[in-house]
C-alpha cells in the first residue's frame, strides 16, 4: 500500500515529499495533494507517479501492453493484495508461475510498473 507507493517514488527518482496516508478498513492508501483532492487506491496513484517521473513507458506502449499492464496492476490489487491464507498465497504464485513460463515480464518483453508493484507485493511472501 502506501509503503509500496514511497518505494516506487524512490525507484522512479521523484523527489520525496508526497504525504501519503490509508483509509478505511482495507487500509486504501491516498495521496494528499497541494492542489486540489487527494488521489485513493495503489493503481491510481502509482500510474500518476509514473506519469510525474516522465516514465509513460511503464505503462505500456500499445494499446495491448497498457491492457496488461492494467490487467497484472488489478491482479495486485484484488488477488495479491486480498489473499488472507496459504492457500490463497499458493494459487497466487501457482498463477504467476503459469503465465511467468513463456515471459520475461508480466506485459510480455518489457519491464512495466506491474512488474515493480508485484514484487513489492510478493516480497514479503518469498522473504
Amino acid at each position: 500500500g502506501a509503503e509500496d507507493l514511497a518505494l516506487l517514488e524512490k525507484l522512479l527518482g521523484l523527489p520525496k515529499g508526497n504525504k501519503y496516508g490509508v483509509q478505511g478498513e482495507r487500509k486504501v492508501p491516498v495521496l494528499q495533494t497541494n492542489n486540489g483532492p487527494g488521489l485513493t487506491g495503489l493503481m491510481t496513484i502509482a500510474a500518476h507517479l509514473v506519469k510525474q517521473a516522465k516514465k509513460d513507458q511503464l505503462l505500456g506502449s500499445t494499446a495491448e501492453e497498457k491492457a496488461v499492464v492494467q490487467q497484472w496492476l488489478e491482479y495486485r490489487v484484488t488477488r495479491v493484495d486480498g489473499e488472507s491464507s496459504k492457500e490463497d498465497t499458493r494459487i497466487v504464485l501457482k498463477d504467476l508461475n503459469i503465465h511467468l513460463e513463456d515471459k520475461v515480464y508480466l506485459a510480455g518483453n518489457i519491464f512495466t510498473l506491474a512488474d515493480i508493484l508485484m514484487y513489492y507485493g510478493l516480497h514479503h511472501v518469498m522473504v
